[in-house]
C-alpha cells in the first residue's frame, strides 16, 4: 500500500484532499460556543402562591411536591427553596437518565396532586433546566420623552417580539420599567358607610366585565350573530359602574374608590449608567448558538432603532459572546503560533527546508481533516475541542519526523528517493503504529469518562483521536509520497552550506553544535550513572520525596474562573427592605464604579430574586486595554464595599446574576433547626476569620417582623364565618385582588382592587378591614386577636430535609486547600448528634471529576502497559517505560507550583495525556537498545547506543510537543494555561529522566530477567 501511494502522487494528493475538503466544508457548519454541550437531566417545578409566607409555601406546597416526585427512579438529589409568594423544587436525575422521559414523569406526578394543593396557587410550571444556560446578552431601552409605564408598554408589546423571532432565542425576559395596571383603590371608611366589602367590589367588577355570545339569529337565508357586550371600554367606565350594596342602595364605584390607569407595584428596577431603563435579557434554546444570536442582533439593531419612538434609544448593555469570540480567536492564533514554533524547531534540527515542509504539512492536514469527524459527532468549536487541537500539535508531527529521518538514512546509503521513501516508511511502520497506539489507548479512556466531567471531556478526547488518526493516514500516504517527490540524494559536500534557497542554515549549524555539546556532556553523566547506579536511584527518590514540601501549596478546584471583562456585585439587603432602600445602596456602588478608569458601563438589575436583592454588573474594557486584571479591581473595591452599611455584598468575576453558588458551598443539616442556625453562624464566623474569603453569606436571614391574625374559633362560629373567608378578606385588602382583566386593543391588563395604602401601613390599620357576617358588617379584628411576630425567611431543602447553606467566595488560594483549612477549624466546634455539614456544589463536582479522572488514568496506564508488552513481547521490559510516566509527574507538580497553577479538570486531563506522550521517549531509547542487545552488544554499551542514536530524535520530538502547547501558557483562560503547564513540565521531566533514570532501571530489570533465566 505504501508503494502504491508513493508511486502515484496525484492519487495520493486527491485521496488526502478528500478529507481536507470535507473538513473545510464542516468548518462552516461548526457552531462557536464557550463550552461543550452538557446534558443535565434536571427538572424544576415552580409554584407561585401569592401572599404566602415561606413556611406556608414549604408545608402546603413544596413538601407535597417533594414527597410525590421522590417516588421516581434514578434520582440523584432533590433540592428546593421556599420564598415569600413562591417556591420551587429542583430534581436532578442520574446522568444516564433521559431528561425528556423524566420531564413527563415529573409532570404526571405533580398533576396527580393538584387537588391537594391550595386553591390560590397558580398552576405549577414544570421545566427542563440547564444550570449553564445564561442570558446571551442584555439590551436596555431608555427614553427622554416616555415615562416608565409607556416605555415598558412599548418594549413589551412592540419590541420584545422582534427579539423573540431571532433564530435560537428561547425567550426574552423584561425587567425594570412600570407594568400597566388598572388600580381600584378603595377607601375603607366610605366602604363601611355604604355597607360593602372588598369581595363585593371584586365580584361586581367580575359580573359586569363580560362579553357573552348570544347565539345566531336566522332570517330567511341569512344569519346574524348576537353578543352581549359587557366588557369595559375604558378605565373611566370602570369608575362609573354601578355597585349595589347589601342594603339595596346603588352607587358608582368612584364614590368609594379611585380608579387609576396606572402601573403595578414596582418590583424590579433596571438602570444603565445611572439612568432608569427597561432591560431585555435574551435567553437561547438549549441547542441554540449564542454567537449567531449576537451577530443577528447586531445586524438587525439599526432596524430595531427605526421602530423606537422619538427620544428613545436602545443599547447593548452586556454581551457574553464577546469573550467567547475573543477567546476563540486567541486560541486560533495560539494554534498558528504553535504550528510555526513546531516548524521552526524542526528546521533547526534538520536544516532542510524541503524536509521541514514535508513533516510540517501533516499538522494542518490532520487538523482540517479532523473537523469533518468533529462535525459528524455533533460537537462544536468550543474551549475543549480547540484545546484538543492546540495541545496535540507536537504529537501530530512526531510520526512524520520518524519517517522522514529514516528516509534520510536510506538516502545517505545511496538509495533513490522513491525507493528510500518506500523502504524507510516500511521499516518504521511498526514503531509508528505502536506510538500512535499508545496515544489512542490513552485518549480512549478520556473520551469514555463518566459523570459531568465525562460529558465535558468527551469532545476533547475524541477530537484528539480524530486528529491522531488522520495524522497516521497522512504519515503512511502523504509523507512518504512527498519524500519520494521532493527529497534528493544527499550530497555530503554541500551539506550545511549557505545558499539562496536555504539562507538560515547557520541556525541549524548552531543547533547542531549545541546538540553535539549536550551529547558530549551527557556521555560523562551516562558513565557516572552506571558507575554509581544506586546513587541515580536515590537521586530520583529524593526528587519524589521533595514533592512533599510543595504539594500542600498546590491548590485544587473544579473549574477555575477567568477574566471575562466583567465584574458583578451581588447585593442582599436585610429582610423586609423596600425596593427604594435597595436602590439607594445600588446608587452608591454605581458611583464607585464610575470612578474606576477600567469600567466602560454599569448595568443594575434590582428585584430579580426579590426586592431585597440586586446585581450591579460593571463591563470592563478588554483585557488588552487594561493595566489591571479583574481580580486587582475587585481587591481595590473590597474595602469600600465593606463600608456600605446594612448590606451583604459579594463581588464575583464575570456575569453571575442568578443563583447562590460560591467557590465553596456548605450545607449545614440536623434535626433541630435552631441548633442548625447557631452552628451555621459559628461556621460562618470561622470562615471569615480564616482570611481566605472576600465574602461569606448564609441562606439563613434574620427574620423580618410580621403581623399575625389569630382567629377565635368560637367567635368565628358565632358570626357564621370560615377561616378561609376571613383570611381571604385580609389578603385581598392588603395584597390586592387582580383576578379581573381589562382589555384594550387586543391586549390584557390586570384590574387590581385593594385598600388605599395609607390604610395598610401599620398595626392599627388592620382594624379598617371589614367582613360581612351573619350579624352584619364587622371589623375583622373582632373575630380574633392580632399579634406581632417574626416570619421565617427563605427555607432550603436538600433531599427533603431542611438545610442552611453557607457560600464562601475566595479572595485567594483554591477551594481544595481552603477546605482542608476549614475542616481543621470546624473540628473546634461542637456538633450534637445528627447535626453536621457537607460540602456541596463545586466540591461535589470536584470529587466526581477526581474519581473519574483517576479511573481514566489507571485505565490509560493499564492499556499502555498491555500494548507495550505486546509490542516488546515481554512483561518486564515495559516496566522502565511505565516508570517514565511516574517520573514525569515530578516536573508536572514543580511546574504547577512555580507557575502558580491549580489542579483542576484541565490539569488532570493533561496528566492523563502525558501517559501517551512521555512513554514515546523511553520507547525510542529502549527499542534501539534491545535491537543492539540482540546483535550481541553488551547491555551497557547497547543502552549508550540507544541514548546516543536517539538523542536528537527524543529532544526534537519533545521540544516539538512543548513548543506546540507553549502559547497556551499566556491564555487568559486558566484551564488552558493549566493544561499547558502540566504538559510542558511533564515533557521537560521526561527528557531528563528518560536519559538519566530509564537506562539505569532497565539495567536492573535486565539483570533480574537474566537471574530468573539462570
Amino acid at each position: 500500500m505504501i508503494e502504491f501511494f508513493v508511486k502515484r502522487p496525484v492519487t495520493t494528493i486527491m485521496f488526502v484532499s478528500v478529507f481536507i475538503v470535507l473538513g473545510i466544508v464542516s468548518s462552516f457548519n461548526l457552531r462557536v460556543e464557550k463550552e461543550p454541550k452538557i446534558n443535565f437531566p434536571i427538572v424544576t417545578v415552580t409554584v407561585v402562591y401569592p401572599g404566602a409566607t415561606p413556611v406556608e409555601v414549604e408545608t402546603l406546597v413544596i413538601n407535597k411536591i417533594e414527597d410525590v416526585v421522590a417516588e421516581l427512579a434514578e434520582i440523584d438529589k432533590i433540592e428546593s427553596r421556599s420564598f415569600e409568594n413562591f417556591g420551587y423544587v429542583t430534581i436532578e436525575f442520574l446522568l444516564t437518565s433521559d431528561v425528556n422521559i423524566k420531564f413527563i414523569e415529573v409532570k404526571d406526578k405533580v398533576e396527580a396532586i393538584l387537588n391537594d394543593l391550595p386553591e390560590d396557587i397558580q398552576r405549577p410550571v414544570i421545566e427542563k433546566y440547564d444550570p449553564l444556560l445564561a442570558p446571551v446578552m442584555d439590551l436596555v431601552v431608555s427614553s427622554d420623552t416616555l415615562d416608565g409605564r409607556e416605555l415598558y408598554e412599548f418594549v413589551d408589546k412592540k419590541l420584545k417580539d422582534k427579539f423573540s423571532s431571532i433564530d435560537g432565542v428561547a425567550n426574552v425576559d423584561i425587567y425594570g420599567g412600570k407594568q400597566r395596571q388598572i388600580n381600584v383603590i378603595l377607601d375603607p371608611a366610605l366602604m363601611k358607610r355604604r355597607y360593602i366589602t372588598i369581595f363585593d367590589i371584586v365580584n361586581s367588577i367580575k359580573a359586569k366585565n363580560k362579553n357573552i355570545p348570544g347565539g345566531l339569529l336566522k332570517k330567511d337565508e341569512n344569519t346574524l350573530s348576537l353578543r352581549f357586550m359587557g366588557e369595559f371600554e375604558s378605565p373611566q367606565e370602570i369608575a362609573d359602574m354601578l355597585i349595589k350594596s347589601r342594603d339595596g342602595t346603588s352607587f358608582q364605584l368612584k364614590d368609594i374608590a379611585r380608579v387609576e390607569d396606572s402601573f403595578k407595584e414596582v418590583e424590579t428596577i433596571a438602570r444603565f449608567n445611572g439612568k432608569d431603563v427597561v432591560g431585555l435579557s435574551l435567553n437561547k434554546v438549549s441547542d441554540g448558538n449564542a454567537v449567531d444570536i449576537s451577530k443577528e442582533v447586531y445586524r438587525r439593531l439599526p432596524e430595531f432603532r427605526r421602530l423606537l419612538p422619538p427620544g428613545c434609544a436602545i443599547e447593548i448593555a452586556t454581551d457574553t459572546t464577546e469573550f467567547i469570540i475573543d477567546e476563540t480567536n486567541q486560541t486560533y492564533l495560539n494554534i498558528i503560533i504553535g504550528i510555526v514554533l513546531t516548524i521552526i524547531i524542526l528546521y533547526l534540527f534538520t536544516g532542510q527546508i524541503s524536509l521541514t515542509f514535508i513533516a510540517s504539512i501533516v499538522i494542518p492536514t490532520s487538523i482540517i481533516s479532523a473537523l469533518f469527524l468533529v462535525d459528524v459527532s455533533g460537537f462544536t468549536m468550543n474551549m475543549m475541542t480547540l484545546l484538543a487541537m492546540a495541545t496535540s500539535l507536537g504529537t501530530l508531527i512526531a510520526n512524520a519526523i520518524v519517517i522522514v529521518e529514516n528516509v534520510l538514512v536510506h538516502l545517505d546509503r545511496g538509495d533513490d528517493p522513491v525507493k528510500a521513501a518506500i523502504s524507510g516508511t516500511k521499516e518504521v511502520a511498526t514503531a509508528i503504529l505502536a506510538s500512535t497506539g499508545t496515544n489512542l489507548v490513552v485518549f480512549a479512556p478520556i473520551a469514555s469518562m463518566g459523570g459531568i466531567i465525562g460529558q465535558f471531556m468527551k469532545s476533547f478526547g475524541l477530537t484528539v483521536i480524530y486528529a491522531t488518526i488522520f495524522s497516521l493516514i497522512a504519515s503512511f500516504t502523504l509523507t512518504p509520497m512527498l519524500c519520494g517527490l521532493l527529497l534528493k540524494k544527499n550530497k555530503k559536500e554541500k551539506k550545511n552550506r549557505f545558499s539562496i534557497l536555504n539562507p538560515f542554515i547557520w541556525l541549524h549549524i548552531g543547533t547542531d553544535n549545541v546538540m553535539h555539546m549536550l551529547k558530549r556532556e551527557y556521555e560523562r553523566i551516562f558513565k557516572l550513572m552506571f558507575r554509581f547506579p544506586k546513587m541515580t536511584i536515590i537521586f530520583v527518590l529524593v526528587c519524589f520525596y521533595s514533592l512533599k514540601f510543595i504539594m500542600p501549596y498546590i491548590g485544587s478546584e473544579f473549574y477555575p474562573n477567568s477574566d471575562e471583562d466583567m465584574i458583578t456585585v451581588k447585593i442582599e439587603m436585610p429582610q423586609g427592605s423596600t425596593i427604594e432602600r435597595t436602590l439607594k445602596t445600588t446608587e452608591i456602588i454605581e458611583k464607585r464604579f464610575n470612578e474606576i478608569a477600567e469600567v466602560e458601563s454599569v448595568l443594575t438589575d434590582i428585584g430579580k430574586d426579590g426586592v431585597e436583592n440586586a446585581a450591579v454588573v460593571a463591563n470592563l474594557k478588554p483585557l488588552a486595554q487594561r493595566k489591571r486584571g479583574d481580580t486587582d479591581i475587585i481587591k481595590e473595591l473590597i474595602p469600600f464595599m465593606a463600608q456600605v452599611p446594612d448590606v451583604n455584598i459579594n463581588l464575583e468575576r464575570g456575569e453571575a446574576r442568578g443563583g447562590l453558588e460560591g467557590d465553596i458551598s456548605i450545607n449545614v443539616y440536623g434535626p433541630d433547626y435552631q441548633k442548625m442556625i447557631d452552628l451555621s453562624r459559628m461556621m460562618e464566623q470561622k470562615m471569615r476569620e480564616s482570611g481566605y474569603f472576600r465574602s461569606v453569606k448564609s441562606s439563613y436571614k434574620v427574620p423580618k417582623k410580621e403581623i399575625r391574625f389569630i382567629p377565635d374559633q368560637d367567635r368565628m362560629v358565632e358570626y357564621g364565618l370560615t377561616g378561609v373567608e376571613a383570611g381571604s378578606s385580609i389578603r385581598s385588602s392588603v395584597y390586592g385582588d387582580d383576578t379581573n382583566i381589562y382589555k384594550e386593543s387586543g391586549e390584557e391588563y390586570d384590574i387590581n382592587v385593594e385598600l388605599d395604602e395609607k390604610y395598610t401601613e401599620d398595626f392599627d390599620d388592620i382594624k379598617q378591614i371589614n367582613v360581612i357576617t351573619s350579624k352584619g358588617l364587622v371589623p375583622v379584628v373582632e373575630l380574633g386577636v392580632i399579634e406581632e411576630g417574626k416570619s421565617t425567611p427563605m427555607i432550603r431543602h436538600r433531599d427533603k430535609e431542611r438545610v442552611i447553606s453557607i457560600e464562601g467566595y475566595l479572595a485567594k488560594s483554591t477551594s481544595g486547600y481552603v477546605i482542608s483549612v476549614l475542616d481543621k477549624a470546624f473540628k473546634e466546634l461542637s456538633f450534637d448528634e445528627g447535626h453536621g455539614y457537607k460540602y456541596v456544589g463545586s466540591s461535589e463536582y470536584e470529587k466526581e471529576s477526581a474519581k473519574e479522572t483517576g479511573k481514566a488514568f489507571l485505565l490509560a496506564v493499564i492499556l499502555t502497559f498491555m500494548l507495550l508488552c505486546a509490542i516488546m513481547n515481554s512483561l518486564l521490559f515495559p516496566i522502565p517505560i511505565l516508570f517514565s510516566v511516574a517520573t514525569s509527574f515530578i516536573g508536572v507538580f514543580y511546574a504547577l507550583f512555580f507557575l502558580d497553577q491549580s489542579i483542576n479538570i484541565a490539569s488532570m486531563l493533561g496528566m492523563i495525556m502525558l501517559v501517551g506522550l512521555v512513554v514515546n521517549n523511553s520507547i525510542l531509547l529502549l527499542d534501539y537498545a534491545l535491537m543492539k542487545i540482540k546483535e550481541g552488544i553488551p547491555v551497557k554499551e547497547a543502552l549508550w547506543l540507544g541514548a546516543s542514536e536517539k538523542f536528537r530524535a527524543i529532544i526534537m520530538t519533545s521540544l516539538a510537543i512543548i513548543l506546540g502547547v507553549l502559547p497556551q501558557l499566556w491564555s487568559i483562560v486558566p484551564l488552558k494555561s493549566a493544561m499547558g503547564t502540566v504538559m510542558i513540565g511533564g515533557m521537560l521531566a521526561s527528557i531528563l529522566f528518560t536519559f538519566i533514570f530509564t537506562p539505569v532501571l532497565f539495567l536492573y530489570i535486565y539483570r533480574l530477567k537474566q537471574l530468573f533465566l539462570k
